[in-house]
C-alpha cells in the first residue's frame, strides 16, 4: 500500500468514525436541549466550557510533539510515551486541583459550581492523553475509531436513560465524564498493540518534551481563551438563557470541525518526515491539504448560512429559535478554521509552534476586547461576530509567517478555482431564495463542476487521485510527478 493510499485509508475511517460520533452527539445535544431547556443547557455547557480552560494544564502540549518524534524517529516511543505520560500524570492532578479552586472563589450559585466540580474529575483524563498519539504516529487510528464510536453510543445510552427516568443535570454531567473516561482507558489497553512504553524518568527527554511542548500549551491556552471566553463573558454579561442559544449553535457549527481535524491529523505525521527529507515534498502537501480543505469549507458555510433556518427548527424546535441568527455567523468562523487547522500542523511539523503561540496571543485578547465591545450591545450575535474576526485575524498572522520554501503566489493560484466556484454557487443560491429554497440544491450538487470547468483540478491532484485508487505505486510525493 503507498503512501497515499493509506493516507485515504486512515482518514476514511476516522470520517466513518467522526461522522459517526457527530451524529450520535447530535442528538444527544438535541435530547439535552429540549429537556433542559436554554437556561438548563446553558448551566451545562457553562460546566465543561470552563474546565477547558484548565485541560491544557492537564495535557501540557506533548500530544502533537509526541506525534512528530515518533514518526521522525520511532525506535525511541515507547521511552517518549513512558515519560509523557508521568508528565501528563503530574499536571492532570494540578488542573483538577485548580480548577475546583478556582470555581470554589469566584461568585457563581452553588449549583453550578457544584457542577462544574464534577465535570472537572474530566481533567484527569489527559494523564492518558499520550496513549492517543501512537495511533496518530503509526498512521492505524481504526482503534482510535470504534473507541470514540463505543465513548458516544455510552454516552447516548445514558442520556436517554437519565432523560426517560428525570434524573436530572447532575446525572447529564457525570455520563459525559464516563464516557470521555472510557475512550481513554481502552485508548490505553490497545496501544500495547503497538508500542509498550517504558515508565522510568528520563529527566533530560522530560526537558526535551517540555521545552518544545510548552509553546503548543500557550497557544492551547490562547485557543481556548478565545474559543470559550465568549461562553464564560455570556455568563457573567447576560445570563444562562443566552448562553444556551448560543451554545446550542455553536455546537452545531463546532460538529465540523471534525473534518479537517482528521485529514490533518494523517497528514502530520507526514509532514514532519517531508520538513527532515523533502522540502519539495512537504510543499506539495500543505498546497494540496489547504486548497482541498478550502473546497470544503467555502461551500459548508454557504449552505448552512441558507438552509440555518431549517436546520435549527428540524433539529430543537422553537426551543432556540434565536439561534438561527448565530449559527448564520458561526459557520463562517467555522469555514475559516479549517485553514486554520492546516497551517497550525505546519507550522509545528516545521518546528515553528512558537509562531503559533505568539497569533493565538493576540488572537485572545482581541477575541476579549471584542466580546466586551460587541456582548453589552448583541448580546450572543456579539460574540458570534467576534470568533469571526478572530479566526480571520488568526489566518492572516499565520499566512504571514509561512516558511519560505512554501510560495504563496501558487498557494493563492491553487485555490482560485474553489473561491470563485464558491462565490458563484453563494451568489446563485441567494438569487433564487425568493422562488423556492429546493432550487439551491442542484446549485449545490453543480458546484464540483464548476470547480472543474474554473481549472481547480489540475495535473498534480490528478496523479494524486491515480496514486489513490492504485495506478502509481511510488512511495513519496512529489511537488511535479507525484511520486
Amino acid at each position: 500500500m503507498n503512501t497515499i493510499q493509506k493516507i485515504a485509508k486512515n482518514t476514511g475511517f476516522l470520517l466513518v468514525g467522526r461522522i459517526t460520533t457527530k451524529i450520535i452527539n447530535l442528538f444527544v445535544i438535541i435530547y439535552m436541549v429540549r429537556y433542559l431547556g436554554d437556561a438548563g443547557y446553558g448551566k451545562y455547557a457553562f460546566a465543561f466550557a470552563f474546565i477547558s480552560f484548565f485541560n491544557i494544564i492537564s495535557e501540557l502540549g506533548t500530544h502533537n510533539i509526541v506525534v512528530r518524534e515518533i514518526a521522525r524517529s520511532p525506535e525511541i516511543a515507547n521511552k517518549l510515551i513512558g515519560n509523557a505520560v508521568l508528565i501528563s500524570i503530574v499536571s492532570s492532578i494540578t488542573a483538577l486541583s485548580l480548577s475546583v479552586l478556582t470555581i470554589h472563589f469566584l461568585d457563581y450559585p452553588v449549583e453550578t459550581k457544584y457542577l462544574v466540580q464534577l465535570a472537572s474529575l474530566e481533567l484527569l483524563l489527559g494523564a492518558l492523553s499520550p496513549f492517543g498519539a501512537i495511533y496518530e504516529a503509526n498512521l492505524e487510528m481504526k482503534y482510535s475509531v470504534i473507541f470514540g464510536v463505543l465513548n458516544r453510543l455510552f454516552l447516548f445510552v445514558s442520556t436517554f436513560v437519565i432523560i426517560y427516568y428525570d434524573l436530572g443535570l447532575i446525572l447529564l454531567v457525570l455520563a459525559t465524564v464516563a464516557s470521555d473516561a472510557l475512550y481513554s482507558v481502552l485508548a490505553m489497553i490497545y496501544s500495547r498493540k503497538y508500542i509498550r512504553p517504558k515508565f522510568y524518568l528520563d529527566i533530560d527527554l522530560c526537558k526535551s518534551l517540555l521545552k518544545e511542548s510548552i509553546p503548543l500549551a500557550l497557544t492551547s491556552v490562547f485557543i481556548i481563551i478565545y474559543f470559550r471566553i465568549d461562553v464564560v463573558m455570556l455568563s457573567m454579561m447576560k445570563g444562562d438563557s443566552e448562553v444556551g442559544i448560543y451554545s446550542a449553535a455553536y455546537r452545531l457549527t463546532e460538529a465540523f470541525t471534525f473534518i479537517p481535524n482528521i485529514y490533518m491529523v494523517s497528514m502530520f505525521p507526514l509532514m514532519s518526515r517531508y520538513f527532515k527529507n523533502s522540502k519539495e515534498n512537504l510543499t506539495l502537501a500543505y498546497i494540496k491539504s489547504f486548497k482541498y480543505l478550502l473546497s470544503i469549507s467555502l461551500p459548508l458555510a454557504a449552505i448552512v448560512t441558507f438552509f440555518a433556518d431549517e436546520i435549527i427548527y428540524i433539529l430543537y424546535g422553537n426551543q432556540v429559535h434565536e439561534a438561527v441568527a448565530v449559527l448564520k455567523i458561526l459557520i463562517w468562523a467555522t469555514a475559516i478554521m479549517f485553514i486554520n487547522y492546516s497551517l497550525v500542523q505546519l507550522l509545528v511539523s516545521i518546528n515553528r509552534q512558537k509562531v503559533t503561540t505568539i497569533s493565538t496571543a493576540i488572537c485572545a485578547f482581541i477575541n476579549i476586547g471584542l466580546n466586551y465591545l460587541l456582548i453589552p450591545q448583541l448580546s450572543y450575535q456579539g460574540a458570534a461576530l467576534a470568533t469571526v474576526a478572530t479566526e480571520l485575524i488568526n489566518a492572516l498572522i499565520m499566512i504571514y509567517y509561512l516558511p519560505n520554501f512554501i510560495s504563496l503566489a501558487k498557494l493563492i493560484y491553487d485555490i482560485r478555482a474553489p473561491v470563485m466556484a464558491s462565490i458563484l454557487m453563494f451568489l446563485l443560491m441567494f438569487a433564487i431564495n425568493s422562488y423556492n429554497e429546493l432550487f439551491a440544491i442542484p446549485i449545490i450538487i453543480s458546484y464540483p463542476i464548476l470547480i472543474y470547468l474554473l481549472g481547480g483540478i489540475d495535473k498534480e491532484d490528478k496523479k494524486l487521485f491515480n496514486k489513490l485508487i492504485g495506478k502509481q505505486m511510488d512511495n513519496n510525493i512529489h511537488a511535479s510527478s507525484v511520486e
